[in-house]
């Protein structure tokens, strides 16, 4: 069997890679462990998951208005019709993918499903969406999500998606996210030491907690910690880090700066960016400088503790049972507060 997996991945970002290697494993689990993939990168030469059984293409169109890619533009359409049609299961996966609206630069991507989702139909292709999250706050975009959507097996992460499909007359089941399956251990209880608003948070959350010479990892991502107008947010956000680690370090505790995005080409969606300036606080603190190292922090359990805003990171402190305070900062990261506080009792 032959599957086609269309993702979100080639910005380093932990996040996506790890859907891809998990939508990967449970397919597997469902069909043959010898299934042949085709996964569809912004860069198929520098993959994080390697495995004899997956090859890397890159997407169709790539940087259209640079007329220099026209020759590498016509060679990756004609890439893609041809892995198409050898499909026998087109899968798109889960991640940002389908959204109009993001605090980062890249443009909407929703043309570029638009004219997938005819090809597919137009040969006649199975198509499953899987565990994606939909982002759509103009309603002028809702013709073109019946258009991607309503032909195809579609499953959802969050209720807001399912909820927005339903209203538009199409079908779709909630999921859980692909990396709930990052494991295959017993989880039998929640790892969540308490919750709170991003845009609330600050250094007086961490006053009840006891927790003296432990290590503390932050994965904070920028935008997220005020809600003003961009300039005095940036203020504002970087002076709440900053009584944040400052009082950490004040408690004998150890910071280990965690980016999960390493952005090539978008400095919003760049954690590393956004957290090496704290590093100007006190010598002592450390940043992961790759995300093959953060990963291995989860996986080693080499903290005590996660101040987690991004989601995977909520995600990998549970199912790697690591003690975590939960910084929500988006509808997405609620829904996974949901699934730990019904399922790990």
């Amino acid at each position: 069997m032959i599957i086609s997996i269309f993702a979100s991945i080639w910005a380093q970002n932990l996040w996506d890679e790890l859907i891809l290697k998990n939508e990967i494993k449970l397919l597997e689990n469902k069909y043959w462990k010898n299934t042949q993939f085709i996964v569809f990168s912004y860069d198929p030469k520098n993959p994080f998951l390697k495995k004899s059984n997956i090859i890397y293409k890159e997407y169709f169109p790539i940087w259209l208005k640079n007329f220099s890619n026209i020759l590498r533009n016509i060679w990756n359409f004609y890439t893609f019709l041809l892995c198409v049609i050898k499909s026998d299961l087109i899968v798109i996966g889960g991640g940002g993918i389908i959204y109009d609206s993001e605090k980062q630069s890249t443009r909407e991507p929703l043309n570029q499903w638009l004219f997938r989702s005819m090809v597919f139909n137009f040969l006649r292709k199975k198509v499953l969406f899987f565990a994606v999250w939909l982002n759509i706050k103009d309603n002028l975009n809702y013709n073109k999500i019946k258009k991607i959507f309503s032909w195809t097996e579609v499953t959802v992460r969050d209720s807001y998606s399912y909820n927005l499909l339903k209203d538009l007359w199409i079908n779709s089941t909630i999921v859980k996210d692909p990396v709930f399956s990052e494991t295959n251990w017993n989880i039998q209880k929640s790892y969540l030491i308490k919750k709170v608003s991003s845009y609330d948070f600050n250094f007086r959350d961490l006053i009840d907690i006891d927790l003296k010479w432990k290590k503390i990892a932050i994965a904070f991502r920028k935008w997220y910690m005020s809600n003003k107008k961009w300039y005095e947010n940036t203020i504002e956000e970087e002076k709440k880090i900053n009584e944040i680690i400052t009082y950490i370090l004040e408690k004998w505790w150890e910071v280990i700066l965690l980016p999960n995005s390493y952005h090539k080409k978008d400095s919003y969606a760049n954690d590393y960016v956004f957290l090496k300036k704290f590093l100007r606080i006190n010598e002592k603190i450390r940043i992961i400088s790759s995300m093959e190292d953060v990963y291995n922090k989860y996986i080693y359990k080499e903290f005590d503790i996660c101040l987690a805003m991004r989601l995977h990171s909520i995600i990998l402190s549970q199912v790697y049972w690591i003690p975590f305070i939960w910084v929500s900062y988006s509808n997405k990261t609620n829904e996974i507060l949901k699934i730990i506080e019904n399922d790990y009792k």
